[in-house]
């Protein structure tokens, strides 16, 4: 039994590669679409076996809706998202700053708290690149271990899929082996059979011709 969460809340796909929506809350359901990091959507619902169904916040989705494994958002802005937010912010200010200094209507107090605010924006700027850049080599190295670990479970398959045609191969040697002890030891006793018989008829001819 499924038990649907209603939310209304942005959140943001939070996945190295992209993920696949889907028309229900299911791996076999069909692809709808594939989403790529850091799309936003809209969270509708919540079930509680870890599906969510959201709606495509971007005007060319059309207001495109479906289902996506809710471990892969994220409701805090994303990184580049910030980033480039605060570029912006800090072009803006030193647009506003540039004007103030070359007009005379502007207070010595407003220019000072416009470099204050340029100086506070440009800080938390370069702590955020420094954390994207961070980010961006942890998530190339999860890649890296990512490949890594497919690869190595591809090796894994296929070892343990020639095991089992050795395996069988092997067992079937073993009951051929079987099979031929079973004959040797058929054809040792058909021909004990066959000499106890002859025998048996050569000292019954001795025996008569003592008479």
């Amino acid at each position: 039994h499924m038990v649907l969460q209603a939310r209304a809340e942005k959140a943001y796909v939070f996945n190295t590669s992209k993920i696949t929506l889907r028309t229900g809350p299911e791996v076999g359901k069909k692809i709808i679409a594939m989403l790529p990091q850091d799309e936003p959507v809209e969270v509708l619902q919540e079930d509680e076996s870890g599906w969510s169904l959201v709606r495509l916040l971007k005007s060319s989705w059309d207001n495109k809706e479906g289902w996506v494994l809710s471990r892969y958002l994220v409701t805090r802005l994303p990184l580049p998202i910030q980033v480039n937010a605060l570029t912006e912010e800090n072009s803006r200010l030193k647009t506003k700053l540039t004007n103030s200094e070359k007009g005379c209507g502007e207070s010595v107090l407003q220019r000072d708290k416009c470099q204050e605010k340029l100086q506070e924006t440009s800080k938390i700027l370069l702590d955020l690149r420094t954390s994207y850049e961070t980010l961006k080599t942890e998530s190339k190295g999860f890649l890296n271990l990512k490949e890594e670990h497919e690869t190595t479970l591809a090796d894994l398959e296929e070892i343990q899929k020639t095991n089992g045609i050795l395996q069988k191969e092997n067992d079937a040697m073993k009951a051929s082996e079987r099979n031929r002890w079973f004959l040797t030891g058929a054809l040792v006793l058909l021909f004990g059979f066959f000499f106890g018989l002859v025998m048996g008829k050569q000292q019954r001819k001795k025996k008569s011709s003592y008479y």
